[in-house]
């Protein structure tokens, strides 16, 4: 071996019954080692073992690292163990944790003092679980049909009502809206919400006939195709398509507040706009007459999605219905039938906004409801609208039927009711 060189020397096995030791040994203790420096779990943020205190009011002009070394100093000035800082992305607040229940009390009473210029406000953090944690996490969001089972539908509600009236009546509500996010009740309706579909379910049921100063509230579910609409699904079926195109069109879903500028600034080529009024406020549709009918397809086919004062309106061809051989058509008054008994002529008018009159016809002996009844209108139009807007709804919680009366035929005429009023299919 040269001169100057070292030699490296190696450990000699420990061979015991032909098996490695040295290299057993090392494995063990390399096992050890790792078992000793298992790094600690990562905190979770939304859970603390009491010791903790909320911080707020701080200066959020100042930077996050400067925020968070001013709480630190300050708090290991007053001999105080800081053992985290959780400082919130807007800078408004913090969550410190403490060592022990002894530096929380002491930390508390520190609420007020200065750091950057701004009185602190320090009060004990609520203790926060993993129970209490996973209830706060975030709930996937629900689709669209599993979020109408849960919402009810109310018609009838008055004008001057508030989110408060409506509160006190459904006080298990969790969300109350009125469309198109208005403050009131400016066509009469309004959604709840309420926390599940069974709870939805009850309040419908044991909120049957409840009433908003003296008036009658509609309750239906929301999201529910009645059996009805389903045997219509098909579009060779469907009401708008058997109507036939004409030179007048009826626009619904309008505001209440619209005006003959606003449509007619929408309908130009209009030669006549006729909107029904309830005193000094529409009712909410009009009729746009044109010179032809190319003019009256091609105004509707543009005017699809239109919206006035913020409001989509609903336009398509006016209806003209036609009256039957037999009998005249009452085309200014509804027969309403399938009525609970408890609906009296007072309900009926409530439930029939802006009618002449209502009548729920009664036994003459026994003065109790027939469970059927008529509502007249000053014109047709309104009597059109009311038919539309009150099918599929519930009166004192039953569904009720709605259809045009008309007057018994002249072979009629003999029977001992003259001028009684049977159901016309519409």
């Amino acid at each position: 071996m040269a001169k100057g060189t070292t030699t490296k020397k190696t450990p000699s096995k420990v061979l015991k019954n032909d098996v490695d030791v040295t290299a057993i040994t090392k494995k063990q203790k390399r096992k050890a080692e790792s078992t000793g420096e298992t790094s600690p779990p990562k905190k979770t943020k939304v859970i603390n073992d009491g010791y903790c205190v909320f911080v707020g009011n701080l200066n959020t002009s100042k930077t996050f690292e400067e925020v968070t070394a001013s709480l630190e100093k300050f708090f290991m000035t007053q001999s105080l163990i800081v053992q985290d800082i959780r400082l919130a992305k807007s800078r408004k607040h913090a969550f410190m944790d403490l060592a022990s229940n002894m530096d929380v009390t002491k930390a508390l009473s520190l609420d007020g003092e200065v750091i950057l210029g701004q009185p602190l406000t320090i009060d004990k953090a609520k203790v926060k679980t993993v129970e209490s944690a996973k209830k706060k996490a975030k709930a996937p969001k629900l689709d669209q049909k599993a979020k109408d089972s849960r919402c009810l539908f109310l018609k009838n509600v008055p004008y001057n009502a508030t989110k408060k009236d409506i509160k006190e009546v459904f006080p298990k509500a969790i969300d109350i809206r009125f469309p198109d996010q208005a403050d009131s009740p400016d066509k009469g309706i309004a959604f709840l919400e309420f926390k599940n579909e069974a709870i939805a379910s009850k309040i419908r049921t044991r909120k049957k006939g409840a009433m908003i100063q003296e008036r009658v509230l509609i309750i239906d579910p929301v999201g529910v195709v009645s059996s009805n609409k389903k045997k219509n699904a098909n579009p060779k079926s469907s009401h708008e398509v058997e109507i036939s195109p004409s030179t007048k069109l009826f626009v619904s879903n309008l505001p209440f507040n619209v005006t003959e500028k606003n449509l007619k600034h929408v309908f130009k080529k209009a030669l006549t706009i006729t909107m029904p009024k309830n005193g000094d406020k529409a009712n909410g549709y009009a009729f746009v007459e044109f010179a032809t009918v190319a003019d009256a397809e091609k105004a509707m086919n543009a005017t699809k999605k239109v919206k006035i004062l913020k409001r989509l309106i609903k336009v398509q061809f006016y209806e003209k219905r036609e009256k039957p051989e037999i009998g005249e058509v009452e085309s200014k008054k509804l027969f309403v039938s399938k009525l609970s008994d408890k609906t009296t002529t007072e309900i009926l008018q409530e439930a029939f906004q802006g009618c002449l009159n209502a009548k729920v016809a009664t036994d003459r002996v026994t003065g109790k409801s027939k469970r059927f009844g008529f509502v007249e209108y000053e014109n047709e139009e309104m009597c059109a609208a009311a038919k539309q807007a009150m099918e599929d709804s519930e009166i004192n919680g039953t569904k009720v039927s709605v259809c045009y009366a008309r007057s018994k035929s002249n072979k009629d005429k003999n029977l001992e009711l003259p001028g009684c009023y049977v159901m016309l299919k519409a």
